[in-house]
């Protein structure tokens, strides 16, 4: 087997475990967190969130990848979080936003930007040097700031009394869950830099980082118009589910509920159809099977229609069941430690001659 197989497999798992870790968003603990828990929970959703940011431990991986030595860690790292720290405090206190997607959509940029850079990509093909690494680092901190940024104003409120002080905490958590990312990448990167094979395992994994950013684009673009064509539509669903029923609403373009407009609504697995009627207000209310899933049609007098899915099932879990949940990062922490420890089979240690 080949020395570098072991890492190739790894950033294929990397490839593909965002796809099914795509609630880089806060959650509805996390909301709970944020809007009544205590200096400790508002600390660790800030770091929860920096470990769960798969974009944004991407472009540290590629940060690190040519750092040897502490004081160059040190110093690019420190830039890093005195940009994101910069947008991250005064967009969030002075309530500067914009689309999560679009700005999620930059930050995949700047992962690709990164492998990019470290295969020297602008030298090669380009036929220039490469912009100040410390100065791009900076500048993408201000890129990932702004995106820490956007999911804490999804859980705050700008007349929260405790606003600042909790964009400070949710920040130190934030530095917190930086530092053990770091840290168990710095364990893996040493590892892998002691094989003689690293110059090739290190091309593979940065055009891996390339390749991931271009996905993650593309993800996030297409969230975008997604949302967009949602938001356009003349007939849109907000629907709310239990196990085994769902109430909703039905509204137009600008929000407005409704009325007395036609919803069928077909189990997908056997086909049967069910119509109701919403209220004056849009809102409409119906009894299903636990774990079905159904297809939503509204159709108005006016002749609009919109459609959505819905799938019934367990409600979402209980605060007190969070600690049963494997987090995301707990696996790529666990395949990294892993891949460092491979390396020994690859490269072991030399026997003093006798």
């Amino acid at each position: 087997m080949s020395s570098s197989r072991p890492l190739c497999l790894f950033i294929a798992c990397l490839l593909f475990l965002p796809s099914l870790a795509l609630g880089h968003d806060m959650t509805d603990i996390a909301r709970e967190r944020m809007a009544s828990g205590g200096y400790l929970e508002v600390m660790w959703t800030g770091a929860e969130h920096m470990l769960s940011g798969y974009d944004h431990l991407l472009f540290l991986l590629g940060v690190m990848f040519f750092l040897t030595r502490f004081v160059d860690i040190l110093k690019f790292v420190t830039a890093f979080t005195i940009g994101h720290t910069i947008t991250l405090i005064f967009a969030t206190y002075a309530g500067i936003t914009a689309n999560h997607y679009l700005i999620d959509a930059v930050i995949a940029l700047t992962v690709a930007y990164k492998g990019f850079e470290n295969i020297n990509g602008f030298q090669r093909w380009l036929g220039t040097r490469a912009p100040s690494l410390l100065l791009m680092v900076f500048i993408f901190g201000l890129i990932h700031g702004f995106g820490l940024s956007a999911r804490l104003q999804a859980v705050t409120l700008a007349e929260d009394p405790a606003l600042l002080s909790k964009i400070l905490l949710f920040n130190v958590g934030v530095e917190f869950g930086q530092i053990i990312a770091l840290v168990i990448m710095a364990v893996a990167i040493r590892a892998w830099q002691q094989v003689s094979a690293w110059p090739k395992i290190s091309y593979v994994a940065n055009i891996s980082l390339i390749l991931a950013g271009a996905v993650l684009l593309v993800v996030q673009l297409t969230g975008y118009a997604r949302e967009q064509a949602e938001i356009n539509a003349p007939v849109r669903f907000t629907v709310f589910t239990d196990q085994d029923q769902m109430m909703g609403q039905v509204t137009d373009g600008s929000g407005q509920g409704l009325g007395n407009a036609s919803v069928q609504i077909t189990d997908v697995a056997s086909g049967t159809s069910n119509e109701v009627s919403t209220d004056a207000d849009g809102w409409f209310s119906f009894a299903g099977t636990i774990d079905n899933s159904y297809q939503l049609q509204a159709s108005t007098a006016q002749g609009d229609s919109g459609s959505t899915s819905v799938a019934l099932g367990d409600p979402a879990p209980a605060h007190e069941h969070e600690a049963f949940h494997i987090p995301f990062y707990f696996i790529i922490a666990a395949l990294l430690l892993l891949s460092a420890l491979l390396v020994r089979r690859f490269n072991p240690p030399h026997k003093p001659a006798v």
